[in-house]
């Protein structure tokens, strides 16, 4: 009998040791955000109802600033696991999904209403790419269209000639835009932009105008172009091998609260960017207005170097074609209404 009872006893220890043992995740996030930021809060005030949540098996940990370098570096750190994940924006997100960027293609929406149809019908897509790329990823959040900003008017196309316009590092979709267009992009991390700016190795900028005003670009220029360049939006992405040590339960957490906070920063985005727009105008830049026709030939151009290059495999041509479908379809139905 006493043999049964240290066999029973050996029994229930070796059942102990077999089961999952939940440990602390730590998940350190890079963003190019400022301390102090609307993101930042945010992000904070979900890290914190993650971590009441999970009862503290969850927790997260934000750099801001740009402390942990560029879009590259970062994507470096979460390779070797010094970071588990980062927050870009449109531009830098083909490094992780060759795909990801295809919303934020140079002059292919005419209005956030546009943007907003097409998202509709093929985020959750483009987002599941992203997943079997091996990021999680809580949605994407539109922060409206990206403006010229410069020290001169930019009204035609010849008045780029000899501009120095930043690009960010590793957007081939906006170089081969400005490259088709005849004008030559000087490419560096944005983290560098106000120095280039300062330094006149920049004088013209495609920003949205929140970002000017967050990180103070607008000081060194006078002028927006009036046309809407690019639509930006910005998704945090978590390197899947940290995610998956979490137990479903607290990957659901983690899900239901980033994902809320996402779709109330797609919701104020462009209203944000819009009051951003305000403020740069108040605070002394003047809108110019581009030549129409010229304008027309623009997008002619940068559209065709869109297809050039899906045609080349730089992202996947179906999908390109399905944008240009729902955007058709758009516009259809729009000018349907109106007559």
């Amino acid at each position: 009998m006493r043999f049964m009872r240290i066999i029973k006893v050996v029994a229930v220890l070796l059942l102990a040791l077999a089961a999952p043992v939940a440990f602390a995740q730590a998940f350190k996030i890079a963003t190019i955000a400022p301390e102090g930021s609307s993101w930042m809060k945010d992000m904070k005030s979900g890290a914190k109802a993650i971590e009441e949540h999970t009862d503290g098996r969850v927790k997260f940990k934000f750099y801001g600033g740009g402390v942990q370098g560029n879009d590259k570096q970062v994507q470096r750190k979460m390779r070797t696991g010094q970071l588990q994940g980062g927050a870009f924006t449109s531009g830098a997100l083909n490094k992780f999904q060759k795909d990801a960027d295809l919303f934020s293609m140079p002059m292919l929406f005419d209005s956030i209403d546009e943007a907003r149809f097409v998202r509709k019908e093929m985020d959750a897509e483009v987002r599941q790419r992203l997943e079997d790329a091996g990021y999680v990823n809580f949605g994407f959040a539109g922060g409206g269209f990206a403006y010229m900003m410069s020290n001169k008017p930019l009204e035609t196309l010849s008045d780029m000639k000899g501009q120095k316009v930043w690009i960010p590092e590793g957007d081939p979709i906006g170089f081969a835009a400005l490259r088709a267009l005849g004008v030559a992009p000087v490419i560096m991390p944005v983290t560098d932009v106000m120095t280039g700016l300062q330094t006149d190795l920049l004088d013209s900028v495609a920003v949205p105008p929140v970002g000017a005003v967050v990180f103070q670009w607008f000081t060194r220029l006078k002028y927006i172009t009036e046309l809407p360049i690019a639509y930006v939006y910005a998704s945090l992405l978590i390197d899947k091998r940290a995610f998956s040590k979490l137990s479903e339960k607290d990957q659901a957490v983690v899900r239901e609260v980033m994902e809320g906070i996402y779709r109330k920063f797609d919701r104020y985005g462009v209203a944000d960017n819009r009051n951003a727009l305000q403020a740069l105008l108040d605070n002394g830049l003047e809108m110019v207005s581009p030549d129409a026709v010229e304008v027309s030939e623009w997008r002619t151009i940068v559209n065709d170097s869109h297809r050039q290059m899906a045609i080349d495999g730089t992202f996947d041509i179906e999908l390109l074609n399905r944008v240009e479908e729902l955007i058709d379809d758009y516009r259809g139905d729009t000018a349907a209404v109106a007559h």
